[in-house]
């Protein structure tokens, strides 16, 4: 049986985990596969689209598990969860994956990132504003400038995994959606 689309996008993110985004070939997604590399290029036309579709699924998936995460009683402490689960997953990511590599195309993990998790946070903001618990005009905007701040911390902690950028990053959504200012 051939292999499917997400099996194909699957093997490729591995392989970038492994040996960062230059350095993993469509030639070798073929090899593990059994497959050619004409199937995979009558799927993805270019590596860049190839790796677009596997951050695409792994943050599918990482958005359903995230969700499944949010049990607290408040809205802004759910929000302030999902930003939790998503730097202990970088955490072990990094660590599993030490690999670093300049070469991978952030504007796709940005632009993934806004598709797939900004919704999930604007329906964070939207719950909070029915229930009261937030006063949010523009839940859209917030939402991804709430993503934007959870995308830059984790590069930062990328770059110092020993530095605060996950306590910047929680202090900054908690001013953002709550208006909330830490020590004062």
């Amino acid at each position: 049986m051939p292999a499917t689309k997400d099996q194909i996008a699957t093997e490729f993110r591995s392989l970038v985990l492994r040996y960062g985004y230059r350095r993993a070939a469509v030639e070798d997604v073929a090899r593990a596969l059994h497959i050619s590399k004409k199937t995979i290029y009558e799927l993805f036309p270019s590596k860049r689209e190839l790796y677009r579709c596997a951050v695409e699924l792994w943050a599918r998936d990482q958005r359903h598990r995230v969700e499944s995460l949010l049990t607290a009683p408040t809205v802004l402490e759910r929000i302030e969860q999902a930003v939790a689960a998503a730097f202990a997953d970088a955490r072990r990511g990094f660590s599993a994956n030490p690999y670093d590599d300049d070469s991978e195309p952030p504007e796709i993990v940005n632009d993934v990132n806004a598709q797939v998790f900004a919704p999930m946070v604007q329906g964070l903001i939207e719950q909070g504003n029915a229930y009261g618990e937030l006063h949010v005009e523009d839940p859209e905007t917030t939402a991804a400038f709430v993503v934007a701040i959870g995308t830059e911390a984790v590069r930062r902690l990328r770059d110092d995994p020993e530095g605060d950028a996950e306590a910047a990053a929680l202090a900054a959504v908690r001013r953002l959606v709550a208006g909330v200012v830490e020590g004062g």
